[in-house]
Formats: C-alpha cells, sequence, structure tokens
C-alpha cells in the first residue's frame, strides 16, 4: 500500500499525476519541511516527507496488513517468534488441573488459580522474577548450611543427610502460604526439622531446654528422624522433573534470536524485521523467567504435597508432646489417622480423647501396676489442626508478595554466623523467625527486586531503542506500546512494597490482579502486531515527529546510520539471556544434591516404629 503511495506522491510532484484535485502546486502544504531526525542536513533536500496528516489524505490511511502484501513474512514471524514463545509459555511450572478443590469457591478453583498466576507471569514478570530469584537464594543459602561445619553438632559428617533432609522440607514448606504466622506452628516445625539432628529438646509443659529422661529423648529423636526422612524422599518424588525439555525450549529461543539478528542485519534498515528483532528482545525475560522457574522445583501436585506437610507436623507435635511427659515411656504418641483428623473437623475445640497406657516390659512401678490395673485414662488436648495454617502453593511469583519463611528460620538457628556457632534453644528459634517474618524484609530480597526489575527493564529498552531509531526516528506507536507494558508491569513491583499491600485482604490481590490483566492484554496487541501489521500505517509510522518517509533499506543504511543502534540493542539485550542460562546451568549442577533422590533410596522401612498411616 505505501509502495503505491510512494509512485502516487511522486507522479504528483513531476506534474503526471493528480489526486483528488492535489496538484504539484498544492502538495506543498503535506509535505514536510523541517528537520528529519537521523539524517544529515545536507541531504535533507534529497528526500520526499509527508505530513502524517499528507499520508492520511494522500495515501488514504492505509493499514498494510503483511498477510496481505505478503503472507510469507507473516509465516516466517510467527514461526521464528511465536512458535518459541509459545514453547516457552508450555514450559512455565503450571500446577495440575485435574481437579478442582473440594469446597472452594469459583475463584478458587485450579483453573482460575493457574490463570491468575499466568497473569501475574506475564503481566508483571518484575514481580515474578523477585520472587523466583529470592527463593533460589533461600535455597543456595539452605545448601550451604548443609555443607558448614563446626556448629555445635557431633558427627557433622555423618549427619549432613539429615540436614540435607532438613533444608530441602524448609525450602518446600517456606513457597506455601502461611494463613497464620504463630509460635505454635514454629515450634512446631523446628522441631520436626533440627531434633534429629540436634539436641532441641522439649522438657515438661512443651518448653524447650527442660530436664527429660535420656531414654525418651533418644526415641523421640529416633522417631523424628523416620519422619524427616520420609517426609523428604516424599517431595523429593513429588518435585517437577522434564529439565532437559525445556532446557531445548529455551535454547530454541535463542535460535529464534539469532535468526532475527541475521535478519535484520541482512536487510539492514528494513522495518519489517527490525521490528521483528525488538519484539523479541521485548520478551527475551520469559527464557529467562523459565530457567530459573526450573531451579526453583515446585511440586507436580501442590495439594498432595501440602497435605504431606500438615500430616507430618501432626506426627511431629505429638513426638513433641510425647517427650515433655514425665511417664511418656508408657505409651505411644498420638500418631495422625485420617479418622482422628476428620473428628476434630467435625468439632474443633470439643475432642477429648481417652488415653490407655501401655507399659513396655521391664518398666513396671508399683504405681504404674495400680495405674493399670484401674484402666487410668486422662483427658488430652486435640492436636493442632496444620491444615489450617499451610494454604495453597504460591511460590514463583504465583502470588504477590514476600515469602521468605525458609530465609527467617534459616538465620534463626545458631546465635551467630561463625564457625563456632551453635544450636539456639527452641524458644529463641521461633521468636527470632517471628521478629524477622514481621519485621523488615532482608537486604538480599531488595538487592534481587532491583536486579529483577533491572533485567525486564533492559530488554524493554533494548526493544523501545530499535524501534525508535527505526526510520521515521522517534517514539511511535511501537515504541511507545513497549513503555505501556513496561509501565503496567512495573505497578505490581511498586505495590508490593506498600504497607498497605502487607494487610490481608482481598482488594489489595483484585487490584494487582487487574493490573496484571491490563499489561497481559498489552502483551498480546504487541503480540498481534509484530505478525499482522496492524500498527503499519499513517500514524503509527508518523508517531510524535509528526511525518513518515518512503524510502528503501538502502538509503537508510547509507544515510541514517541505524546499524550502531540495533547492533547495540541486540548485543546488550543478549547479555541477561546468555548470562542467565550459563548462571542456571551452574546452579542446576551445583544445588541438584539438594533434592537428587531416586525410588531405590526410600527410607521407608518395614520395621519402622512410626506409625506410617500419614502416607495414605
Amino acid at each position: 500500500m505505501f509502495d503505491i503511495c510512494k509512485d502516487r506522491v511522486q507522479g504528483i510532484q513531476n506534474g503526471t499525476a493528480t489526486f483528488q484535485g492535489i496538484t504539484n502546486e498544492t502538495i506543498g502544504q503535506f509535505l514536510h519541511t523541517g528537520q528529519v531526525r537521523g539524517l544529515s542536513s545536507e541531504l535533507r533536500d534529497n528526500i520526499t516527507v509527508l505530513t502524517t496528516q499528507g499520508c492520511k489524505v494522500i495515501c488514504e490511511d492505509p493499514v498494510d496488513w503483511y498477510w496481505a502484501s505478503d503472507i510469507t513474512l507473516t509465516l516466517g514471524i510467527v514461526s521464528n517468534w511465536i512458535i518459541p514463545i509459545l514453547a516457552l509459555l508450555a514450559a512455565l511450572p503450571y500446577d495440575s488441573l485435574h481437579r478442582r478443590n473440594d469446597g472452594a469457591c469459583w475463584y478458587q478453583g485450579r483453573v482460575m488459580r493457574t490463570i491468575g498466576a499466568l497473569l501475574n507471569w506475564i503481566g508483571s514478570p518484575q514481580t515474578a522474577l523477585t520472587a523466583t530469584l529470592f527463593n533460589i537464594h533461600q535455597i543456595r543459602k539452605c545448601f550451604h548450611a548443609t555443607e558448614a561445619s563446626g556448629e555445635g553438632i557431633s558427627g557433622s559428617t555423618e549427619l549432613q543427610p539429615l540436614k540435607r533432609d532438613a533444608y530441602y522440607v524448609l525450602c518446600c514448606m517456606s513457597q506455601f502460604k502461611l494463613l497464620e504466622v504463630d509460635a505454635e506452628f514454629f515450634k512446631v516445625l523446628t522441631y520436626g526439622l533440627f531434633r534429629p539432628i540436634c539436641d532441641v529438646t522439649v522438657g515438661e509443659g512443651g518448653d524447650a531446654g527442660g530436664v527429660a529422661d535420656e531414654a525418651i529423648q533418644r526415641r523421640a529423636k529416633e522417631w523424628t528422624t523416620e519422619l524427616l526422612r520420609v517426609m523428604a524422599f516424599q517431595l523429593r518424588m513429588l518435585r517437577r522433573r522434564g529439565v532437559y525439555p525445556t532446557f531445548v525450549s529455551v535454547f530454541l529461543f535463542f535460535i529464534a534470536y539469532a535468526i532475527s539478528i541475521a535478519l535484520a542485519f541482512a536487510d539492514l534498515g528494513e522495518r519489517t524485521t527490525t521490528h521483528s528483532l525488538a519484539f523479541g528482545i521485548l520478551i527475551s525475560w520469559l527464557p529467562l523467567f523459565v530457567l530459573f522457574a526450573l531451579l526453583d522445583r515446585n511440586p507436580v501436585s501442590a495439594d498432595r504435597s501440602r497435605k504431606l506437610i500438615s500430616r507430618w507436623m501432626w506426627n511431629v507435635n505429638a513426638v513433641m508432646e510425647w517427650a515433655a511427659r514425665r511417664d511418656s515411656t508408657d505409651g505411644q504418641p498420638d500418631w495422625w489417622h485420617q479418622s482422628k483428623e476428620d473428628a476434630y473437623k467435625k468439632a474443633p475445640g470439643q475432642h477429648t480423647e481417652e488415653v490407655t497406657f501401655i507399659q513396655s516390659p521391664g518398666q513396671h512401678t508399683e504405681a504404674d501396676t495400680s495405674a493399670e490395673s484401674a484402666g487410668r485414662t486422662q483427658e488430652r488436648a486435640p492436636p493442632p489442626r496444620f491444615d489450617k495454617y499451610i494454604s495453597e502453593f504460591v511460590g514463583q511469583g504465583r502470588q504477590i508478595g514476600y515469602n521468605g519463611m525458609a530465609y527467617a528460620v534459616l538465620v534463626s538457628v545458631y546465635d551467630t554466623s561463625n564457625d563456632n556457632r551453635q544450636v539456639q534453644q527452641l524458644d529463641a528459634i521461633v521468636e527470632q523467625t517471628l521478629e524477622r517474618l514481621n519485621g523488615r524484609r532482608p537486604g538480599s530480597w531488595w538487592v534481587l527486586s532491583l536486579i529483577s526489575l533491572a533485567i525486564v527493564w533492559l530488554e524493554i529498552g533494548m526493544a523501545f531503542m530499535i524501534s525508535y531509531n527505526v526510520p521515521t526516528v522517534g517514539v511511535g506507536c511501537r515504541s511507545m506500546s513497549y513503555l505501556i507494558y513496561g509501565g503496567l508491569s512495573t505497578l505490581p513491583w511498586i505495590i508490593q512494597f506498600l504497607p498497605w499491600f502487607r494487610r490481608p485482604g482481598v482488594k489489595r490481590k483484585a487490584v494487582c490482579h487487574f493490573i496484571c490483566l491490563l499489561s497481559t492484554l498489552c502483551l498480546i496487541f504487541v503480540t498481534f502486531a509484530a505478525f499482522s501489521g496492524v500498527l503499519k500505517n499513517c500514524t503509527c509510522r508518523g508517531g510524535l515527529s509528526g511525518y513518515i518517509d518512503f524510502e528503501n533499506s538502502a538509503y537508510y543504511r547509507e544515510h541514517f546510520n541505524v546499524a550502531k543502534w540495533w547492533r547495540g540493542a541486540a548485543a546488550v539485550g543478549a547479555i541477561p539471556l546468555f548470562g542467565s542460562f550459563l548462571a542456571a546451568v551452574l546452579l542446576l549442577m551445583r544445588l541438584k544434591s539438594l533434592w537428587h533422590t531416586s525410588e531405590q533410596s526410600n527410607p521407608l522401612r518395614r520395621d519402622a516404629e512410626v506409625d506410617m498411616q500419614w502416607l495414605m
């Protein structure tokens, strides 16, 4: 369409044609006589430039659809960019969709949660990348804690597998939303994680540091060790696999990036291939996010993991109560059973339990014999419902907010950070954990937030630079749409810092989802424009400069010197992409020992003393 308009303008200027009463004498009102950006002043008289209004009148305001002018162009852009992007979208860490949550509201179902997560990922990659990078930081700190020595724990080398189990469970739990944050939850959690590897004991009444019988504490340690090993094994088996297919998807994006650069510079100055390169740079945060989401291994079934965690904590709490009693050797902990949980759910707070104490052989005393003959019973308080604490899986940016439970527990376990550090008392660990969760966020989270923002805006900025320097040089529809997407996607990143956002409520989530929806729609439109040509019209080509030209790529290559801008944008835009790929590979090789397991390494024993019905 614009080629036809170019011939029409030349005919009018030569006096060989007219159009709607416009002649070579009246065409001057539609010509741009000012400066042309990017072109030297001595060449200004050699180029014909129409104003935006002149384009609308003489060219009849066309929309040069790619599939109408050259269908191979549309197919080339689709194969070069759209297919690799769809492959990356398919590799995002979705949750299972095989059914909805029982009794959940429509907006809390699996489908709506998945849509909400997708809106967060695409609508605000800065925020999602912040959450993912910080969780990887927590995983790294947990991994380093398993290798440290001099922690006041005897047999550090022998205990390293147990330490890996403890810190891996902690990493997984940190990605679930906590509905309530109180001392009861963290006391049980800390005891379950660290009782197998150190002397975090519970005395009478459940307080740390109480005087307890050595045999009781030894048995409690054996039970919590068995529970921890099985819990870690179950979570490792539930972790998401498929590492290599995801790396293949990311590698396909690299190929598309290289092809787009080759096409843009092979026909230097041609608008279409250059805008395609700018779009690819704009979306380059997507493979980067997929790479790091691959390291932040989420479970295949979040609901199954949440149930196992809740049941595991029930049993840990049972061991704590058992170890706190003076006569603990007389009975068994109140192990989890489905009937007990169902009964407690029906009438919470009204459940009492009749406990019959069973003596171990050789441990009868005169007082115990009389109590046994009398059929001694005891009213016991109902165990806490740990499923009320742990909600849905929110890791990897599924929900906007700070999830730093692993970091808070990790830095509260020891009294100092040097090699002579000692494990603190249980109450001290719990108190410091709560202070850190309710207080200021750690400095590492702020740093990673700024890094995430810088990475996304670096790609947006390089895409803007290319589109800005495509003649007509200046801000147009494409470059402006990049800025709009960047601004909308940054708003949720800013909102998460506000004190208002930390207060509970539905409105803050709705506001963020609405902004992410607008940002996602903007990106969808940018994607559509990349292969359709909807923005190839007079208004968008003129942009804020207010004029358009009809020159070809050879003229731009020779006189506009656009190569320096495009070459710099392509090189700078590729730095975080290839740097992140290298970092992801190194982290994967470094941290995989924390989550690596196989079915042959199942720690579950047939002669286990712990009731394993919680694995049903």
